[in-house]
């Protein structure tokens, strides 16, 4: 799918908004490089951890249910296309 055709919509967002602005170009780079759902969430969660230092925490995938604990200012979850993504950093 080509970048134009992924729109991201911000669901739920609890992270400042140069960082999710950051969030959705990451995760953008990842969709381009990779094709599989593990790459992706691997690639997110190492570019953040570099970023803005661990321990991040990312879920990618087109169906699945969580509840997780974050660290204030420091979540989001959104859609890029089809497919959401949850970031987070815990720990």
């Amino acid at each position: 799918m080509a970048a134009a055709d992924r729109k991201a919509v911000i669901k739920n967002a609890d992270m400042a908004e140069d960082m999710q602005t950051d969030a959705i170009e990451v995760s953008t780079q990842a969709m381009e490089k990779f094709n599989i759902e593990k790459d992706i969430a691997a690639y997110i969660k190492k570019e953040f951890d570099k970023k803005y230092n661990p321990t991040w925490h990312c879920i990618v995938g087109r169906n699945f249910g969580s509840y997780v604990t974050h660290e204030t200012k420091h979540f989001i979850y959104f859609y890029l296309g089809q497919v959401a993504i949850l970031q987070f950093k815990s720990g």
